[in-house]
């Protein structure tokens, strides 16, 4: 029986790591400072795609 060290803050997949607030296939160098910037921006009023957008967790879409 494995213990959950939590859920990822950006795909929601369990956490490998105790104390982490990303599962591995998320975490890079710099991640914590884009989720604050993500988070900031979301407290501007900005809605979660055009966040995610901004700190480049999303793809614009396609224009067709």
């Amino acid at each position: 029986m494995s213990a959950s060290h939590g859920s990822c803050y950006r795909c929601r997949k369990e956490v490998q790591v105790f104390g982490s607030r990303w599962c591995a296939d998320c975490y890079y160098p710099g991640i914590d400072g884009d989720y604050d910037r993500y988070r900031d921006l979301l407290e501007e009023g900005y809605t979660r795609y055009q966040a995610k957008l901004m700190v480049g967790w999303a793809d614009p879409p396609e224009e067709g």
